[in-house]
């Protein structure tokens, strides 16, 4: 009798954890399913090679912000004393590389729309082959949430009538960066001299 009761048990446990297990099996997934969905969504807008860029520039406070690559060292055009730290030029530019939209207008017809016509933002990198491209950004899309950005590669001119909707953040943060915000950073050690 014993013996039975102690089978059953045993099947029922079995139940329990295979039941358990089924849980977890269809929540992985359910999130790899939102996963891949969210990612289908997601475009990326004009990757280019970091390494390529040798020269870049970017509104701040409606003043132009030139960067040039000059024998390996980055230099700021307004100041070339100033000691321009690479690897920041390095984050930067894979920051703006790796943008990805939401949402992309294919053929759009009237850029005025999104605000194009009058940008709020705009950067632009020339590549090592003298080819360069152009964002603009645009309005933001109070109901989509983003900014409306427009890239224009004279290299390639098949892709310049997308407009794409990308991150707010893009224009409000990385593109707010100061010019100083590139130098090297001074050690303490100076400052006890």
């Amino acid at each position: 009798m014993r013996k039975k009761q102690l089978i059953v048990l045993i099947i029922i446990l079995a139940v329990i954890v295979a039941a358990i297990a089924g849980v977890f099996a269809g929540k992985q997934a359910k999130e790899q399913k939102e996963k891949e969905a969210e990612e289908a969504e997601t475009v990326s807008v004009h990757p280019f090679d970091t390494g390529e860029v040798t020269a870049f520039t970017y509104l701040i406070d409606d003043q132009l912000a030139m960067f040039s690559l000059e024998d390996g060292t980055w230099l700021y055009m307004t100041d070339t004393t100033w000691q321009i730290d690479a690897g920041k030029v390095e984050d930067f530019l894979e920051e703006m590389s790796g943008i990805t939209a939401n949402a992309v207008v294919e053929d759009a017809e009237d850029t005025s729309e999104y605000g194009l016509d009058d940008p709020t933002q705009m950067f632009a990198v020339v590549l090592s082959d003298g080819s360069s491209l152009t964002y603009l950004f645009g309005s933001e899309n109070e109901v989509l949430g983003g900014t409306y950005l427009q890239v224009t590669d004279d290299a390639d001119e098949t892709d310049n009538q997308k407009v794409y909707l990308v991150d707010s953040s893009i224009v409000s943060s990385t593109l707010a960066k100061s010019a100083e915000s590139f130098q090297v950073e001074e050690s303490g050690d100076s400052a006890a001299e």
